[in-house]
């Protein structure tokens, strides 16, 4: 009777657990949504589209962009006009000084043509804070879900995925995880198939950028990697970058050995072999940040002014007025 008491309450410890477990997996699932705010009005992104619609609101783009996990769009209110008032303008100095014609620098064939005129663009990825494929453009406003403060020229996008930068700097996770935190991050987030393959990737062409033989040998290649964002607190207990248990994710990469069952607590490193590896946290390695995606910028633009051709709109600095954002 003692026996089976216990097996009794073993059985409702687990499902106990289990329901706890699953209760907190939907909990940070459903608290993930991408917000993007404005940071150009009467310009565009000439980055490479993933997705045309058009749509009644700014909102209905926002949701749109996070259906095509686009990080970025350019959205054209309704009571614009569906002619770039910039293109119009050079195109009339032009027939003045009596040049050649020549298309208007900015203009596109996907929204030259008013029937093939769509005003929702979602863009793979996000402008860099030099803000270099911006264009003015009347009929667009520009909004990403990177704009606090865009991000540096040394991050890389991987599409659908998000924005990163490699550190090739060897420090201890500590550090690594204080470093990632100063950029406006956190070390990169690697539980699925897709974000441990874009990684790997990225890191291989880093090591080969940097001709570091020794690391991107294959021989070596299980050896060497980048801190990411997964770490026990206690052993067998791995946690996320987002502070979620590893058992909300289906997706292992573990290299052969790896974790070991008799070992310390550790880190975890992702590998030119694209696995995983659990090393000890006060090992000197390379490391991956992950940027977060950031609130409305410091200085928003005023949505409600009219574009102005005698300068271009916002390429110092945008305007001061509050807005609303999706």
């Amino acid at each position: 009777m003692l026996v089976l008491k216990s097996l009794v309450m073993y059985l409702i410890a687990i499902q106990t657990a289990s329901i706890h477990s699953d209760q907190t997996c939907s909990l940070h699932r459903q608290r993930i949504k991408h917000r993007f705010h404005a940071l150009r009005h009467c310009q565009r992104s000439n980055r490479t589209i993933i997705g045309l619609i058009n749509v009644k609101s700014v909102g209905e783009c926002a949701e749109y962009a996070r259906k095509k996990h686009g990080m970025a769009f350019n959205f054209g209110p309704n009571d614009r006009n569906e002619t770039n008032l910039f293109d119009v303008l050079r195109a009339q100095q032009a027939a003045k000084s009596n040049q050649s014609s020549v298309p208007p620098k900015g203009t596109d064939t996907i929204t030259t043509d008013p029937e093939e005129f769509f005003n929702c663009q979602v863009l793979e990825c996000p402008e860099y804070r030099n803000l270099s494929t911006i264009v003015n453009d009347t009929r667009f406003d520009y909004y990403s879900v990177y704009t606090r403060e865009p991000p540096s020229e040394n991050a890389t996008c991987l599409p659908s995925v998000g924005m990163f930068v490699i550190d090739d700097r060897k420090l201890n996770y500590s550090q690594a995880y204080n470093e990632c935190r100063s950029m406006g991050g956190s070390l990169a987030h690697v539980a699925s198939e897709v974000r441990t393959n874009q990684l790997t990737k990225m890191l291989i062409q880093e090591l080969n950028r940097k001709n570091d033989t020794k690391a991107a040998s294959t021989g070596n290649r299980t050896m060497e990697g980048a801190y990411v964002g997964l770490n026990e607190t206690i052993r067998g207990a791995f946690i996320t970058s987002g502070s979620e248990p590893l058992e909300c994710f289906l997706y292992r990469a573990w290299a052969p050995g790896h974790p070991s069952k008799t070992r310390q607590p550790g880190c975890v490193a992702i590998t030119p072999n694209n696995s995983w590896t659990v090393n000890n946290c006060n090992k000197p390695l390379r490391f991956i940040c992950e940027l977060h995606t950031t609130g409305p910028p410091k200085f928003k633009p005023s949505l409600q002014r009219k574009c102005s051709l005698k300068r271009p709109n916002n390429r110092i600095a945008p305007g001061r007025h509050v807005i609303t954002t999706p």
